[in-house]
């Protein structure tokens, strides 16, 4: 649990679905109850093509999601779109993970401000905060990531654990048993939940909870493996919850017409068989828990049948789905709620969680036998309530036209979500006007997500470079050749209106704000003609909605992780200090410019320390971790935070602690050998 204030989100892997969009199962609207989990049911006697009502929707309807009754109705469905796609090579363009398989593993993966709610004294005021978090998206939202903190001892995921140092004598005092691979850690007072992916070709999603309440002799309280490939993580209140998307239908024995004996016809024959004969334990997402003694318990459906819904546009036959872990509890995950989807983009507010996707079929509408889109196709948003008890209840979806930039360019206020969407064009005939973006009001009504106010014609021509909603304020950043900064002011959420707009060479990637009226831009600096020149800082005025203005800006050089990574952005408030990374290499910021970044030599990276001074962003110098030894290998940093009065500064292999004011070095570790992290890119 992190002591102090934050900004919260972020998120993403894709599940490419199939294609195309017809439907026939028995379904019925209702709101997702809790489930448990249970063994599957083996449902052979279903093999027959059922009736079903999933009509398909041209153009912008309703999106809403429809439960099944019973596992008996979502074969049905699953069949017939299945047996809609599959051709001689099976189902293509299933999504098989970052490296190509589909299978499930039985083997043994506010401005930097913290997440939880301040500390109080006795007479109710709010003590200062002594050390940040890294930086999210929504205040009391935590979000996974590769460091946390509890003010004492740093919590690094590496590819081969999770080592715990000590901050008052830099040292690494324990090293968590994890398997290898990607990690992401969620911190609630003494547990810590670590979310593995392996490097494997396995949909294999594991999650372990320990007990740190004794650093030196952390307990495994529990570990699961889940299946499906992590798009988000996040913590409210002691509850995790995990989005994954499971590409089950890769489960099937399909054939190719490569194989002995066969050809397209006897292929595409067999495919078709396979599918008709399946049964609903080769669809759903199954679960499983890993013992003490590394043998494996039972597996079992991670969802019901009847807490799977399907959207009414086709959206892929991976199952994206829902899981929550009680933090303070015995760690054991409950399936809550599950779409027939891809989940691509995740937002999740204090109360709710949204789950974004985009309609497959919209490009190949004709491989089952419809019409496919002339024009760019909606995100459809699915909003869940997030319950105490690790429940995730349907409330509603709906649908934008174009596509979301991330996790920020949706917002919860009020009840009602705010959207963010680039609509391009598919017309090929270019021009100013070949793509615009839209600023979007939805409010939940029965079970849709409605459109209660818009405003269009942001951008014309452009793409959108970064979002950020504050309050009833909305600030939208696009880009080709300039940067236009727009406002949009929601105070109404029904008639949104652009109140101000601010031309500027170059471009914003991430906004944050830091003090009244204040808004800074993390971003590249680029010529008149559009040519980016590297990573800059810029200080933008909005206090006047009317007329933003560009206060500051100072030039960094290269690109920064912080452009496209916002919890590799740190700004404290206390004392106005700004910290991104650079890596070396990356390229000067333009000619005959002096850049901040050219100081950073070391292969192991390093961060340029900025100063927030009133109205100006000065330069206060850089952080530099030491080559360890000549390897060749590049291990930037990957996160920044202040703890006391110190800036730590966390790489791959290693963690150093200076001072906030004077950048000057107390101590640092290091652990194993650098060919051991930064050689693992270019393996």
């Amino acid at each position: 649990m992190k002591r102090t204030l934050t900004i919260a989100l972020a998120s993403v892997v894709a599940l490419a679905g199939c294609s195309a969009d017809r439907g026939t199962a028995t379904v019925t609207t209702r709101s997702n109850e809790t489930t448990s989990r249970s063994s599957v049911p083996n449902d052979k006697e279903t093999s027959t093509t059922r009736a079903h009502s999933l009509p398909r929707t041209g153009g912008f309807g309703s999106s809403r999601l429809r439960f099944f009754d019973d596992c008996p109705a979502l074969l049905g469905y699953l069949r017939d779109e299945s047996l809609a796609r599959v051709g001689p090579w099976g189902l293509g363009g299933g999504y098989y993970g970052p490296w190509g398989g589909p299978m499930f593993a039985m083997e043994d993966s506010s401005g930097g401000r913290a997440s939880a709610a301040t500390e109080t004294t006795a007479a109710g005021v709010a003590a200062p905060p002594d050390y940040s978090g890294t930086n999210t998206q929504e205040v009391g939202v935590d979000e996974g990531d590769v460091v946390e903190t509890d003010g004492t001892h740093l919590y690094i995921a590496g590819a081969d654990g999770v080592r715990i140092v000590a901050v008052d004598s830099a040292t690494v005092v324990n090293t968590l048993d994890v398997q290898q691979g990607n990690h992401q850690l969620l911190l609630d007072g003494t547990r810590l939940l670590v979310i593995t992916q392996q490097y494997t070709s396995y949909q294999d999603t594991i999650v372990s909870l320990f007990d740190v309440g004794d650093v030196s002799d952390a307990t495994l309280l529990h570990r699961s493996h889940l299946e499906g490939q992590l798009v988000a993580s996040r913590s409210i209140d002691g509850m995790a919850r995990l989005v994954l998307t499971a590409a089950i239908a890769n489960r099937l024995p399909f054939v190719t017409p490569d194989r002995f004996g066969m050809n397209e016809d006897s292929a595409q024959a067999e495919n078709e068989r396979v599918i008709r004969e399946s049964t609903i334990d080769q669809w759903m997402p199954r679960m499983f828990d890993e013992m003490g003694d590394g043998s494996f318990d039972e597996m079992t459906a991670s969802l019901d049948c009847s807490s799977v819904a399907a959207p009414n546009e086709f959206s892929g036959l991976g199952i994206s789905w829902i899981a929550s872990i009680d933090l303070r509890g015995d760690g054991v995950p409950l399936g809550a709620a599950g779409v027939v989807s891809s989940g691509e983009t995740v937002y999740a507010s204090t109360s709710n969680i949204y789950v974004a996707t985009m309609p497959w079929d919209w490009y190949f509408g004709e491989r089952s036998g419809t019409t496919a889109n002339d024009g760019p196709p909606p995100t459809l948003i699915h909003e869940f309530a997030l319950g105490a008890d690790g429940s995730a209840n349907y409330v509603a979806s709906g649908e934008v036209e174009g596509r979301l930039l991330n996790q920020f360019a949706m917002s919860e206020l009020g009840g009602d979500l705010r959207v963010a969407t680039t609509v391009d064009d598919w017309s090929n005939t270019g021009g100013i006007n070949a793509s615009e973006s839209f600023v979007k009001v939805l409010r939940p009504e029965g079970t849709d997500l409605v459109t209660i106010g818009s405003v269009g014609g942001l951008g014309l021509g452009e793409q959108i470079q970064a979002v950020r909603f504050l309050g009833s304020q909305a600030y939208v950043v696009t880009f080709r050749q300039t940067d236009p900064l727009y406002v949009v002011n929601l105070t109404d959420p029904t008639a949104p209106v652009v109140t101000g707009e601010l031309k500027i060479p170059g471009y914003s990637a991430y906004l944050h704000p830091v003090g009244e009226g204040l808004l800074l831009g993390v971003g590249q600096s680029a010529t008149d003609t559009g040519q980016t020149t590297g990573t800059q800082l810029s200080l933008f005025d909005v206090s006047d909605p009317s007329a933003p203005k560009q206060l500051s800006v100072l030039p960094i050089g290269g690109h920064s992780d912080a452009e496209w990574d916002h919890k590799a952005f740190l700004y404290w408030p206390e004392d106005g200090t700004i910290v991104i990374p650079v890596s070396p290499f990356w390229g000067p910021c333009g000619f005959a410019v002096d850049c901040a970044s050219n100081s950073i030599t070391s292969p192991a990276g390093g961060v340029v320390v900025a100063q927030l001074e009133g109205t100006e962003i000065t330069l206060r110098g850089t952080v530099q971790h030491e080559q360890r030894e000549n390897s060749g290998c590049w291990n930037p940093l990957q996160r920044s935070m202040v703890i006391g009065d110190e800036l730590v500064t966390i790489g791959l292999d290693q963690v150093k602690f200076s001072d906030l004011a004077t950048l000057v070095a107390r101590d640092s570790t290091a652990w194993g050998t650098p060919d051991q992290y930064g050689c693992y890119y270019y393996r």
